[in-house]
């Protein structure tokens, strides 16, 4: 598209938009969107305008400093507010006109309507005057405030024809367009934060816990709505944002919860908590926004809580908490948030994030989908481009190659096929029982029936499990927090045993030892305790040494370090007296007899990982004749010797390479516990085998799987991904099932 069609673009774009300039935005960016949400405008060294749907950086304009921007009505103008006002016609790179300081008091723009093309600004405590801008900027009125008294409010209607001021226990209404004003007496207190409608029909005002409803046409006060002891209101409340069509309203009671409210009654239609699991008091705890935004049809917010640190979406009608928008990339010690910012169209956020995981966006300004909660563009003015992202798209059920046809889901089975809310943390299949375990950043753990997909139980934690485990006979569950508790229940009646304090912090991993007496348990600390779980006395600690390679000249030498490392894996290979225990580094094979390190265990390759109870054999891999690859197999201990190769792979095969950051996903192998089928996968493809034969039965692509289980009876692979699903697929038909579904979980 040229330039001319982008600006003919933008003009009937702007036609209808305005400023929205109460909400409850606490970005430090000044950002603005064209009505449709294609164009965006923002502060970054200069002025930058972006054409989101062309993916170009369509000017730059030489203002800095600005504290709020406007796209105008007029082909390729924008305005700037800072000490002064400017607006400036980038289209042919010149000043159209200014609004020159009067004196240190600075300019706020109370409001621009590009129906009426004319601009509310206000000086300071001095003064509120109106502008037609027009081919020529003109002022229209000056009203005058009173610099002594003390202006509790002062705002705009959005189609710039009525201004409302907040003083003592009055609020007075002028007509814009005329010489009318009115005031509105308030008995019960000082009138603040005044807000109107979009429509202009309504004003909202704050005296203490209460709002009120002011009629602008009648000059009378038609309502009121507060949050009653039943919501347990905490004091102040201001009015946030009216939805589009003037019939609710978003209100803040501070910054831990918001209350949605209904114009007409007063009434609370719902209310949103902030909160957090606290797990030294074991109880929710009430947590803040230090960054928030609202979308534009008042039906949701955005948020960076102070626990966690990550950015959440919440849905103001319901007060229900949505999945993360930015999990993983923004979960760290406390990420700085400088812009949070709806388009209008409430499909994307720009984010501006510094101190997050993800290097793509750390430390740029970036614009999320919200539907697949995915970074999608970077913006850099240095570039005439935008950068593009790999999307995380939500795939159909399953993408399967050649024969294997896809899933669709029944109409009874319509809705997201997620099983958490949050990030899925762990999952494991129990091997006495055909039971499923999941947990998740959410705080829940869930028990399903995998093959019938029903989920049969839910617990509650007060922090997320980070590790689950089962003992070999199925009767007790595991679950490590991300605070360092262990949990233990009784899988017959789900009653929970005593939980256990670890002080590891994170629990990274858990492995039962056969007989279910003794727990082996690593952390963040580099200790691995083994516990018993009946005395809570820990008989063993275990300090892993990994590896450092030190390299000169002639070659690089790889020797044990003097310091633990933090363990991230346990393995235990059934029916034998071996722990493995995993760090980053290296691997240390235990005799779980003596506890002493085994430096070449006898009837084990070199490079082994345990399949799981009733499983006597280890997944393993070994050089492939081509220098570059290597192949995944699976290791008879008893034989001393390969049981099965399977699949061939090189490190580019384990990776999901897209567009943006490379997903390294690795390589995984399960076998079901009748020893018939075993699952591989490399990367993002899955293939099923008969071990028998060695025969490859069915392959099958998943977008960024993880966990690999059989369930006990071995009829169901079960596939846990990094978007939060979880595939069943049957050995019987050699098909998909479904994916495990929570019906109350939205997208």
């Amino acid at each position: 598209m040229s330039r001319l069609k982008i600006l003919s673009v933008v003009v009937v774009l702007l036609l209808t938009s305005s400023i929205r300039l109460a909400d409850a935005s606490l970005s430090h960016i000044p950002t603005a969107f064209s009505g449709d949400g294609r164009f965006l405008l923002i502060q970054m060294d200069e002025l930058v305008l972006w054409d989101l749907e062309t993916k170009a950086l369509v000017a730059k304009v030489p203002l800095t400093s600005c504290r709020q921007v406007v796209l105008l009505k007029q082909d390729g103008w924008v305005l700037c507010v800072k000490h002064d006002v400017v607006i400036y016609d980038w289209k042919n790179q010149e000043s159209v006109a200014t609004v020159p300081q009067e004196s240190r008091q600075s300019y706020s723009l109370l409001a621009y309507s590009s129906q009426t093309d004319r601009m509310v600004l206000r000086h300071g405590n001095e003064a509120v005057s109106v502008w037609q801008i027009g081919k020529k900027l003109v002022p229209l009125k000056h009203i005058g405030l009173d610099a002594k008294a003390e202006l509790q409010s002062v705002v705009a209607s959005a189609d710039t024809k009525l201004l409302a001021i907040a003083q003592g226990r009055a609020i007075r209404l002028h007509d814009l367009t005329g010489t009318t004003i009115r005031d509105v007496g308030v008995k019960d207190g000082k009138p603040l934060d005044l807000l109107f409608a979009p429509d202009g029909a309504t004003l909202a005002a704050t005296i203490g816990n209460t709002i009120l409803f002011i009629d602008t046409v009648e000059a009378s006060i038609r309502g009121r709505a507060r949050l009653t002891i039943v919501e347990a209101a905490r004091g102040h409340l201001t009015p946030r944002l009216f939805s589009r069509d003037s019939q609710r309203l978003v209100a803040s009671d501070g910054d831990r919860r918001y209350g949605l409210f209904d114009t007409d009654t007063g009434t609370v239609v719902s209310v949103t908590e902030f909160t957090y699991a606290d797990q030294a008091q074991g109880v929710q705890a009430p947590t803040h926004l230090s960054a928030a935004d609202i979308s534009d049809g008042a039906e949701y917010v955005v948020g960076q809580a102070e626990h966690p640190t990550t950015l959440q979406i919440w849905d103001l009608r319901n007060g229900a908490m949505l999945p993360d928008l930015c999990g993983h990339d923004c979960r760290n010690m406390g990420p700085h948030v400088s812009l949070l910012k709806w388009s209008p169209t409430g499909s994307k956020i720009v984010v501006g994030l510094e101190g997050g995981l993800n290097p793509d966006v750390d430390g740029k300004i970036s614009v999320w989908d919200v539907q697949t909660r995915s970074p999608e563009l970077v913006l850099d003015p240095r570039q005439s481009q935008v950068k593009v992202l790999a999307k995380r798209l939500t795939p159909p059920v399953t993408e399967v190659e050649l024969s294997v046809k896809s899933v669709v889901p029944s109409p009874a089975e319509a809705g997201p096929a997620f099983v958490h809310a949050r990030t899925l943390r762990a999952l494991v299949t129990s091997p006495s029982a055909n039971l499923l375990v999941t947990s998740g950043d959410d705080g829940l753990l869930k028990i399903w029936d995998p093959g019938q997909g029903v989920l049969l139980r839910q617990l509650s934690l007060s922090a997320p499990a980070s590790a689950l485990a089962f003992s070999s006979d199925g009767a007790i569950l595991a679950a490590g927090t991300t605070q360092g508790e262990v949990r233990l229940w009784d899988t017959q009646s789900w009653r929970e045993f005593p939980s256990y304090a670890t002080r590891q912090g994170q629990i990274n991993a858990l492995q039962f030892l056969t007989g279910n007496r003794f727990l082996v348990m690593a952390g963040k600390q580099p200790k691995v305790l083994v516990v018993d779980v009946v005395t809570r006395m820990i008989v063993k600690e275990l300090v892993h040494t990994g590896f450092s390679l030190a390299c000169e000249p002639k070659g690089c030498i790889r020797t044990r370090t003097t310091q633990g490392d933090i363990v991230e894996t346990l393995s235990l290979l059934d029916g034998s007296p071996f722990l493995l225990t995993t760090s980053r580094t290296g691997r240390v094979v235990w005799d779980i007899g003596t506890w002493k390190e085994v430096e070449e265990p006898i009837g084990l390759p070199d490079v082994w990982s345990g399949l799981g109870w009733k499983r006597p054999f280890v997944a393993t891999t070994m050089r492939a004749r081509d220098p570059h690859a290597f192949t995944l197999a699976v290791w008879d201990t008893k034989r001393n010797a390969v049981l099965a190769s399977l699949d061939t792979f090189t490190k580019r095969d384990t990776e999901v390479v897209e567009k943006g950051p490379t997903v390294a996903l690795g390589v995984s192998m399960a076998v079901d516990p009748l020893h018939r089928w075993v699952a591989t996968r490399v990367g993002e493809h899955l293939a099923v085998w008969d071990l028998p034969s060695h025969a490859k039965k069915k392959t099958f692509h998943v977008h960024t799987p993880y966990h690999l289980h059989w369930t006990s009876d071995g009829k169901y692979l079960v596939v846990g991904t990094l978007d939060r699903k979880v595939l069943v697929w049957s050995a019987e038909t050699m098909e998909p099932v479904h994916y495990l579904r929570d019906t109350s979980l939205t997208p």
